[in-house]
């Protein structure tokens, strides 16, 4: 394994996470276990050996867990450790700053996916902003959607078809990127029907008002 060989902290995190698909893997277990197959499935072009060979580096380096599930699912699943819960929280700002620097304005052919949406909604500018909100929402992005559950002044992604939601919020992947620059608030694309709400209006309303509040 090549290394930059420098004592410094981003060095080293380069060293362990820097190579080419490893974040997107960690990206996909902030939202759950996965199992092999389903992250496959959400990395198209990665190819199985290489699929494998981070997984492994991952294992080995405390940054995932591999268990399998009791009967009668039995199978072998993937997901965070504590280290890569951490990991998970420091790549929420990085998410926003690609949004706002290095992703375009349409995603063109690009794939995109509900829960890539959710994911900087687990972290609020505000630590304190989604205090009292307790609701599940079900974002909904081209032929995608994500859970999201905040509860206890924290927020996380929910496996999919794990909980009913109590309100649905759909939108495009343009608008996503423009609401999660920063570029555009979440009031005027719902003034304009870039995004639409069904379900516990109220519930909709605070969690609005948390991330716009703290923006």
């Amino acid at each position: 394994m090549r290394s930059y060989d420098q004592y410094c902290g981003l060095a080293g995190a380069l060293d362990l996470v820097g190579e080419r698909w490893t974040l997107l893997i960690v990206r996909e277990l902030m939202s759950g276990p996965k199992r092999y197959t389903d992250l496959a499935d959400q990395l198209p072009g990665i190819g199985t050996s290489l699929l494998a060979a981070r997984l492994a580096k991952l294992e080995q380096s405390g940054v995932i867990d591999r268990r399998v599930l009791p009967p009668p699912a039995a199978s072998t699943v993937y997901e965070l450790a504590p280290a890569g819960h951490e990991l998970g929280a420091a790549l929420v700002p990085l998410i926003t700053w690609g949004l706002r620097h290095a992703v375009p304005d349409t995603p063109g052919d690009s794939q995109v996916c509900a829960a890539w949406c959710a994911l900087p909604c687990t972290h609020a500018p505000d630590p304190e902003a989604l205090a009292g909100i307790e609701a599940t929402y079900e974002f909904r992005l081209a032929d995608t959607s994500a859970l999201l559950r905040v509860h206890d002044g924290d927020a996380e992604v929910l496996p999919e078809g794990s909980a009913a939601p109590d309100a649905v919020i759909s939108m495009d992947a343009a608008t996503m990127a423009a609401v999660g620059a920063g570029r555009r608030t979440i009031s005027d694309a719902a003034d304009a029907g870039a995004i639409t709400f069904e379900g516990d209006l109220a519930a909709v309303a605070a969690l609005t008002d948390a991330f716009e509040r703290a923006r």
